[in-house]
């Protein structure tokens, strides 16, 4: 009763992170790999400046506007080009000739994905070429099947799902919010111990003067403020899995196993900070937010990646990070079938 009539506490365990999933959601719902591609700029040098070639033809249809548009192209000089390329207004140069050729530049290293996927464009449009002008030469009566068959994509590999969580490196942002509740819950249990001690508030030495034995009510104590913390996190974990529609997985029991301990750990914490010496009530509290928060940080909460430079530079930090082993609980949950990497953490 004493922790639902704290607002603050209130406000931190279950509307805070209420909130920032509502704007994690905001933010990322708009995010996806087909919106995120864009026309690449280009500059196309003919070999006439007035030329109607098959390659002329193609670019046209490629620059045409609209939300499948491949190029940005611009049809110039090879100066003009070059001086474009070497301003970084462009991505490459195409060449018109009896094949085409690609020109870009070492110094855009931001733009190497656009890079290669023009080497690949022109590595295609030359063999598909070469194929048609050997087939025009040798068998003119198969011009027909042979451009409706370049027309078509034809795929080699096929995508087969192993689970049926989601991949999106989004979602790791949710599974680091709910760390942070778990982590937030120490706050309840610092409270405990320094309700416990006669030299940091009244109601400890009226507890150290009193005929029940300290294990029974400090064990009812902890018990309550970990069934409201538990409670918290499961309104934030029910409001992301139904209200928002995050994929943690199909496995609502381990799901909800990951919650327990990591509120257990949380509420734990909070007791050891709570229990260090005779440091004064506000600096066990400022100890317990740096620690938890820089456990948040270090564990993706605020940059996506960060877990991962870690877990190549420092790899045994992630094995001891409360934050990092509940979100890597997640997502092992989301990704593997084994549940080997689940127990670990």
């Amino acid at each position: 009763k004493q922790l639902f009539r704290q607002k603050a506490t209130l406000f931190w365990n279950l509307l805070f992170p209420i909130a920032l999933g509502t704007m994690f959601y905001v933010a990322f719902s708009g995010l996806s790999s087909d919106e995120m591609f864009h026309a690449i700029p280009v500059a196309v040098v003919l070999a006439e400046e007035d030329s109607t070639s098959m390659f002329r033809e193609l670019v046209d249809s490629l620059n045409e506007p609209g939300d499948d548009r491949f190029f940005d192209a611009v049809y110039t000089t090879e100066e003009e080009a070059l001086s474009l390329l070497e301003a970084k207004e462009i991505t490459g140069i195409l060449y018109e000739g009896s094949s085409i050729s690609l020109a870009v530049s070492a110094e855009m290293s931001s733009v190497r994905l656009e890079q290669s996927i023009l080497s690949c464009f022109v590595e295609q449009y030359n063999m598909q070429h070469d194929a048609i002008e050997k087939i025009a030469a040798t068998h003119p009566e198969n011009m027909t099947a042979a451009i409706e068959m370049f027309r078509k994509d034809t795929f080699y590999n096929a995508e087969t799902s192993y689970c049926d969580g989601d991949m999106d490196e989004q979602i790791t942002y949710f599974f680091n919010l709910i760390a942070m509740s778990c982590l937030f819950a120490a706050s309840g249990g610092m409270q405990i111990a320094i309700k416990n001690q006669a030299n940091l508030s009244h109601l400890g030495a009226r507890k150290c003067v009193s005929p029940i034995p300290r294990a029974i009510s400090l064990l009812g104590t902890l018990c309550a403020t970990f069934l409201y913390q538990y409670l918290c996190i499961l309104v934030g974990l029910f409001y992301m899995l139904f209200g928002l529609g995050i994929n943690f997985g199909n496995n609502m029991g381990y799901i909800l196993l990951t919650a327990f301990l990591g509120c257990l750990t949380g509420v734990s914490f909070g007791f050891c900070i709570g229990s260090i010496g005779h440091l004064s009530e506000g600096l066990k509290f400022g100890i317990q937010m740096a620690v938890s928060m820089i456990c948040c940080f270090l564990s993706g909460l605020m940059v996506g990646n960060i877990r991962i430079l870690i877990e190549q530079f420092c790899p045994w930090f992630n094995q001891i990070n409360p934050s990092a082993l509940i979100s890597d609980s997640f997502y092992s949950l989301t990704v593997y079938q084994s549940h080997s990497r689940y127990f670990q953490n």
